[in-house]
């Protein structure tokens, strides 16, 4: 496999060994200029190999290899179609965390995931707008039964795992128990997890999970719509046959049993997916191999053999490979778009794929846990905070309104999801009125605010948006400016700040992160505002809102009105806001026709819409 990744044709490292070539002769050429003697040159599909030896000046010889990408030549669309090749290139920022075995993933980011899983529901397109969908997931059909507290499936036949053995109902309650635990790593997960009172097989290919309270949501929540890991399936055979370790229950991040030590070092035997990871070199690269037996292959015709997923932060690196022929998609953002553009590259933006979320932890309570007073406790502090920020000026930090959009409310109330009416936009630019409520709240110009300390605003760089660390300094900059508050940006680690920020531990303190859309925002009002451990905030008169909106079985209509009703009372409260959403961009190669990826989903969707020529 390594050979693999390291084969005359690996493309990535062509590019990074050119860079590397250009800094080094910057490097030496201050103190002498090198000889080159280039040794070889050979063509090998279609990348032009060249060994150079630089000779420095004290005569010390480093042998460099260069590899530089051709120009393919393009071939001809066939008559009544595409073309499939052999191996299409993807390069994206980040990962996650990617782990195979779900109870400890928790990446977001999570296209690593997609290509080698199937979730329990499927989903599509309908309208313009995603679905779940019976013919793509784990399950043929589902139903909430038992007054509303059960969501049961019934098990497609004939899905196969890597090894060829066939998917059934005991692989989906084996799972269920795996992923959907306590001790799982996803915040998410273990919220959900903690409602289920009951698992059970109840027929040949039926399986049933039972919540203590109502869950209309959990289709999506595990469905392939959602940015979790709740719905995905192994296979129990596999992981059984592993080697023994500890305890399956015992097994933690730190310490896994030796199950999940094998299960993560060769996952593909046990995933059901249309691609099997065939190699993984932890945060460079995953290497992917078409499933031949993916059940859903005639629904979802991907037109490559094999897919390199290829993690690689520096955007300057991603777009030199693309304009060389040597990425076929790549994560983009708004600083690149005029580069790929102004030199013939294309961009493909995905709908509302992330929001800017301001949150502030605990403005529920009074004091934080050191028992300083919490400024966002008053609701005038919270809604002069959103009204001192000019939305616009973000919208132009993101290229303007093509890519920015000043509406939706921090992700649950997404214009293409359940709820969202106009009402749930973002508060205007009113740096007036924000004054004004600062003084009523009794902080003129921002005096005695914080009890006259700096005021934190949190953040970390990463997957998700770009500009994260911009975006908190112009928003620190707008407070100090039209507030008088005096506030700085702390830039942290993504795991780490998480965790501090789920466990309550920078209580009043605002955060500014991204986070993916959603349509059915149920799972994410449940865990921050519905129960009094909510991560944001708990209210009863919300929480009964919320609770209403979970448990109605009704129409489509019925459950939008009633969604609607519960974000716009935590919309009014505004423990948390979004200046807007992003239309994520994808630079795309020349080999691509076309490519229609789904709306809320900032991972590259859908690929196999993508049309080769």
């Amino acid at each position: 496999m390594q050979s693999l990744l390291r084969s005359k044709s690996n493309i990535v490292l062509c590019v990074l060994a050119s860079i590397a070539i250009s800094m080094f002769a910057i490097a030496c050429g201050s103190s002498a200029e090198p000889q080159t003697i280039v040794e070889e040159r050979i063509v090998e599909k279609e990348v032009i190999k060249e060994v150079e030896k630089i000779v420095t000046k004290e005569g010390e010889t480093v042998t460099v290899e260069k590899m530089v990408v051709a120009t393919p030549t393009p071939v001809p669309i066939p008559e009544g179609g595409f073309n499939t090749v052999d191996l299409f290139t993807i390069m994206v920022t980040s990962q996650g965390n990617e782990i195979w075995h779900h109870k400890y993933s928790s990446g977001e980011n999570n296209l690593w995931m997609r290509l080698g899983q199937v979730w329990l529901v499927g989903a599509g397109l309908k309208d313009g707008s995603l679905t779940m969908d019976p013919n793509t997931g784990v399950a043929s059909a589902w139903e909430i039964v038992d007054n509303g507290l059960a969501w049961e499936f019934t098990i497609r036949d004939g899905i196969q795992f890597g090894d060829g053995s066939v998917l059934d109902v005991e692989d989906v309650d084996f799972s269920s128990h795996w992923n959907i635990s306590p001790e799982s790593i996803g915040v998410s997960t273990v919220r959900v997890a903690r409602e289920v009172t009951d698992r059970e097989i109840t027929g040949p290919d039926t399986f049933k999970i039972t919540f203590a309270d109502p869950m209309a949501f959990f289709g999506v929540a595990a469905s392939e719509i959602d940015n979790t890991s709740l719905g995905t399936v192994i296979s129990k055979d596999y992981w059984m046959g592993l080697p023994d370790g500890a305890d399956v229950e015992a097994c933690t991040p730190v310490d896994w049993c030796k199950k999940a030590e094998a299960f993560q070092a060769n996952p593909a035997p046990g995933l059901p997916g249309a691609y099997s990871p065939v190699h993984h070199l932890h945060a460079e690269e995953i290497l992917y191999e078409k499933n031949e037996n993916y059940f859903a292959a005639d629904r979802r015709p991907y037109p490559f053999d094999k897919i390199s997923l290829r993690l690689v932060p520096e955007i300057s690196t991603r777009v030199a490979a693309l304009r060389a022929g040597a990425a076929d998609l790549i994560e983009a953002d708004n600083t690149v778009v005029n580069q790929i553009t102004e030199t013939g590259g294309r961009i493909q933006y995905i709908e509302e794929a992330v929001h800017i979320w301001i949150n502030a932890n605990g403005c529920n309570r009074t004091t934080d846990n050191d028992g300083l007073p919490i400024m966002c406790s008053d609701q005038k502090v919270r809604y002069a905070l959103d009204y001192a920020i000019d939305k616009t000026k973000v919208q132009a930090l993101y290229g303007g309104p093509e890519s920015f959009l000043i509406m939706g409310m921090h992700g649950i109330g997404s214009p293409s999801g359940l709820g969202y009416e106009q009402d749930l936009n973002p508060f205007p630019y009113d740096p007036d009125l924000a004054r004004d409520l600062m003084a009523q709240a009794g902080y003129p110009g921002g005096e005695g605010f914080n009890g006259g300390r700096v005021f934190p605003i949190n953040t970390w760089t990463g997957a998700g948006a770009p500009l994260t660390v911009e975006v908190s300094t112009l928003v620190c900059q707008m407070w100090n400016k039209e507030l008088g508050i005096n506030c700085e940006v702390n830039v942290g680690e993504e795991v780490s700040m998480k965790k501090v920020q789920y466990a309550g531990e920078i209580a009043g303190e605002y955060l500014v992160r991204t986070n993916e859309n959603t349509f059915d925002g149920g799972r994410r009002m449940n865990g921050r505002y519905a129960k009094e451990d909510g991560y944001i905030g708990y209210e009863e008169n919300i929480s009964k809102l919320i609770r209403h909106a979970n448990s109605l079985i009704g129409t489509q209509a019925e459950r939008h009105e009633a969604y609607h009703d519960a974000l716009k009372a935590i919309h009014d409260l505004h423990y948390d806001f979004s200046p807007g959403y992003l239309n994520q961009p994808y630079g795309i190669g020349s080999r691509i026709v076309s490519w229609d990826p789904w709306p809320l989903s900032p991972y590259p969707s859908a690929l196999w819409t993508v049309n080769i020529q």
